[in-house]
Formats: C-alpha cells, sequence, structure tokens
C-alpha cells in the first residue's frame, strides 16, 4: 500500500464527516467524503482510494452496499464500517464480504487512528499466478486473515515497480528458466527481491540451489496451504481465526457477531468433516464445538489436532453426557446456556493473551 494513503469518509451525518475529515488530514492522509453511498461510488470511480469509512445506516443505499459496489470497483480498498445502531445482519454481511472491522458509535478518534495504523503495519503481499485466477480461493483465504494481498500473472509483472510487495509467493513453473526468470525479472524491477516463498515439487527441486542464489530463502512443496504463509510470517500478520462448528444456533450466532466485531475472523462450519475437507484453503487458531452435534469427543479432539497440532479446541455442553469425558481428558469447556463473555476469556486464555 502507498505511503501516502488516499481515504473515502462516507456518512450523511455531516458533523461527524466532517469531523473525521478534518481529523485524518491532521494525520497527513489525503481524504475525500461523501454524504450518502451513490457519490461514494461515483468518487470510486475517478479516485484510488486505499481505505474507506462507512457508515452503516444511511438513506438510500445503506453502507454494506455501498461498499460492495465499490469493492467491485476498486477490488482491493480496505472498508472499515461505522454504525451506532445494533444492525447485526448488515454489519456481518459487511465484514464477511471482506470489510476489515466496524467502530461502534460514538468512538474515540484514536481507535481509528490506530485501525489505520494496523492496517498499514500489515505487510503487502503478491502472488504470482500463470492466470492470476487460478488462485482466487487461496487468495481470499489469505485475505480473511488480514493480509493485504493481490495476485498478477508473470506477464504483469510491472505492476510491482508501482507496488513493491512485502511478500512475494511464486509456484515455480514446470519450465526451469520460467521460474528463474521470474525471479530475475522482480529484481530488475524493484532491486531485491522481498520476502520470498517459492512452492516447488518433486520434479523442480533442483530450482531451490538456485532460486537461493538470488535471494529466495523459503521453500514449500506443493501445494501450498494458507496456514504455511503464516509460519513464515508469524501470528502478528494476521487475524486470529475462530472456526464455529454448530447447528446454526442463534447463541453462535450472537457468538460470531461478538468475535467478528472484536477484530477475529470467524469459519462456520455444520460439523468438524467440513473443517477438515477445507484443510489447504482453511486454518484456525480456536475451534468451538457445539457437542450436541457431535457425538464421539474423542474422536473429534484426535483428527482435529492431528489436522491443526497447534489449535486450542473448546466444546460447548448442553448436558452431563460429555461433561466427564471433557473433565477426565482435561478438555476445555463451558456449559450452556453461556455469556459470550466467557467464551471470550477462554479464547484469550488459550491464545495467551
Amino acid at each position: 500500500m502507498n505511503d501516502n494513503l488516499k481515504i473515502l469518509v462516507v456518512d450523511d451525518e455531516d458533523s461527524l464527516r466532517m469531523s473525521l475529515v478534518s481529523i485524518l488530514e491532521l494525520e497527513g492522509y489525503e481524504v475525500m467524503d461523501a454524504e450518502n453511498g451513490f457519490k461514494a461510488i461515483e468518487l470510486a470511480k475517478q479516485e484510488d482510494f486505499d481505505i474507506m469509512f462507512s457508515d452503516i445506516r444511511m438513506p438510500g443505499m445503506d453502507g454494506t452496499t455501498t461498499f460492495k459496489e465499490i469493492k467491485k470497483i476498486k477490488p482491493d480498498i480496505i472498508g472499515i464500517m461505522m454504525t451506532a445502531y445494533a444492525l447485526n445482519d448488515l454489519i456481518v454481511e459487511a465484514l464477511n464480504s471482506g470489510a476489515f472491522a466496524c467502530l461502534s458509535k460514538p468512538f474515540e478518534i484514536d481507535a481509528a487512528l490506530a485501525m489505520i495504523k494496523d492496517i498499514v503495519n500489515r505487510p503487502f503481499a503478491v502472488v504470482v499466478d500463470k492466470d492470476s485466477k487460478a488462485g482466487v480461493t487461496f487468495v481470499n483465504s489469505l485475505k480473511d486473515c488480514g493480509l493485504k494481498v493481490t495476485a498478477c500473472n508473470d506477464e504483469k509483472l510491472e505492476f510491482l515497480g508501482k507496488h513493491r510487495p512485502d511478500i512475494l509467493i511464486l509456484e515455480a513453473a514446470s519450465e526451469d528458466g520460467q521460474t528463474l526468470n521470474i525471479l530475475n525479472k522482480i529484481i530488475k524491477l524493484i532491486g531485491t527481491l522481498p520476502e520470498t516463498i517459492l512452492v516447488v515439487n518433486k520434479e523442480n527441486q533442483h530450482l531451490i540451489s538456485e532460486a537461493k542464489k538470488l535471494g529466495v530463502n523459503n521453500f514449500v512443496d506443493a501445494p501450498l496451504m494458507t496456514a504455511q504463509v503464516f509460519d513464515i510470517l508469524g501470528k502478528d500478520k494476521r487475524k486470529l481465526n475462530v472456526a464455529l462448528i454448530d447447528d446454526d444456533s442463534e447463541e453462535f450466532a450472537n457468538l460470531k457477531k461478538e468475535l467478528i466485531e472484536k477484530g477475529f475472523h470467524v469459519i462456520v462450519y455444520s460439523g468438524y468433516e467440513k473443517l477438515l475437507e477445507e484443510i489447504k484453503n482453511t486454518f484456525f487458531d480456536v475451534a468451538i464445538i457445539d457437542a450436541q452435534i457431535e457425538t464421539n469427543i474423542c474422536d473429534i479432539q484426535d483428527k482435529i489436532k492431528k489436522a491443526f497440532p497447534n489449535a486450542g479446541v473448546i466444546y460447548i455442553l448442553n448436558d452431563d453426557v460429555n461433561a466427564q469425558t471433557v473433565k477426565e481428558k482435561g478438555f476445555f469447556y463451558i456449559n450452556k446456556p453461556f455469556e459470550i463473555e466467557d467464551v471470550i476469556n477462554l479464547i484469550n486464555k488459550i491464545l495467551g493473551k
């Protein structure tokens, strides 16, 4: 992302909008504003914004719809939603559509500035893809975890000269020379290789020695999984992931909303088998499982721990059927009905926060 951030503020409340604009300008950011979603969309067609602050509840077009329409025009824009109302569905829809976070009005301006700083400090990654589309699911999973990331094909590497990445993810091509040519072209464009992850398979292991000479330090066997990227970058470069495995209950829906608002990335599954099916493009720090829909807790624990050895698991108990098992095994658990704050405290305990 550019050092000189361009920010769009969208809010039908004139006093708040202009106040936020003034403060952001004093902080050195280039800022434009719009009093409704329609004007915001027109501005997005003309200007290259990095971040958008948008109220959710606005007449004519709500902020969530505005954000989704602007994302079609500027896919890499980062959205920060604002609301003084308990608009649960619109908040969750915006966050599920890629908004970075939601601020509850009234908010301290320091919270908004800290959020911008957090966004700026997150590394910018580029996935070099043969057709820029084959890794859509992979790229989206990186975005969901809070990484600033885009994809470009090997014919459009000039993009890197204007938008220098902190991280480069490249899958080795079938032809040895092509991979080395791409790396050399990037060095010519930006002077040196950024932190580079080269994905190799058994046919091109011999590329490793040549790539090391060019400055590549990270080599991963294909297929590359999302979790491996953050194993290299570190946990502080991403959002913390929580997997919810439940039967779509109201309690879990409220828990999901609260976790998202606190900055977690939440993934919902109807059963742990679904989670394991998507192991390539998902990972989590903590899984919260409704014990009522899963009968063999020990079997679940073994399989999840085998796939995600560093993850914590919390069981939500509905009755005494599984209570003895979780206590004997020392598993983390909470009884229904539960307080959301108790679940969050247990998550933080597992994460060592």
